[in-house]
């Protein structure tokens, strides 16, 4: 999302953080047994699971590094909850990522006002050593980045998720889509673990609330999706080295 959107698109844009249960009064939103258990988070450090397929490898440092960032993030009162009016310190980092309308200050980051998930994100990947290169406040701009070069984008269906991915969803409408160069893009996610047997994602997101009633204070917090059609899933942006 672009720090020019006023607050009256905002409530529409890429980096939307509700649900497909909550967002029934406005589009749609947020919306099983391992065969691969490819990693797991447990109180901030991030450990890699023990690979019981016979094709997949080991997550390479720079995904482990991203699912740990996600993961001390998510934990970081300091950091993981916006206060009024979508103030949050991802998009403060990101200047001038939203609005200069809130106080709070953390670490010398004056917190600004937008839709996050996109910036929480790309904090991740580039606080973990990823290339950002290409990608803004809009979730579908890590779909726009893989396409000049930052990553790489993989289409719902044949490509297996693996930690550290940006998860991309479209809430809008009967079939998720990309939409013209990825603006039906509503939001972005971490992948930090994925069971083939069921298609279930664990994700750690930001712009969102903890269940999927939407209620709640919206913050930084790990979710369970699916990577399905039901579930919203457009595709993925694997991460790159800079």
């Amino acid at each position: 999302m672009s720090s020019s959107t006023n607050s009256t698109t905002n409530s529409t844009m890429a980096g939307s953080a509700l649900d497909s249960t909550s967002l029934s009064t406005k589009a749609s939103a947020y919306r099983r047994p391992a065969v691969v258990l490819l990693a797991t988070a447990v109180a901030g450090v991030v450990a890699a699971g023990s690979l019981t397929t016979t094709a997949s490898a080991a997550p390479s440092p720079l995904r482990m590094n991203i699912v740990k960032t996600a993961t001390i993030e998510k934990d970081n009162p300091k950091h993981n909850r916006e206060k009024g009016n979508n103030c949050n310190f991802y998009s403060g980092y990101w200047k001038p990522s939203g609005d200069n309308i809130c106080s709070t200050s953390t670490g010398g980051v004056k917190w600004r006002s937008n839709n996050w998930c996109a910036d929480f994100v790309r904090y991740v990947w580039k606080e973990s050593g990823a290339k950002t290169k290409h990608t803004d406040p809009w979730a579908g701009s890590f779909y726009r980045a893989a396409k000049a070069g930052t990553g790489k984008w993989h289409k719902r269906g044949s490509y297996v998720p693996q930690p550290g991915d940006a998860v991309l969803y479209d809430w809008d409408g009967g079939t998720p889509s990309l939409g013209t160069n990825g603006w039906d893009v509503d939001h972005v996610g971490v992948v930090v673990q994925y069971r083939k047997s069921g298609k279930k994602l664990t994700t750690i997101e930001g712009n969102t609330t903890k269940t999927s009633s939407g209620s709640g204070k919206e913050g930084v917090f790990k979710r369970t999706r699916y990577n399905t059609e039901r579930g919203d899933v457009v595709g993925y942006v694997s991460p790159e080295r800079r």
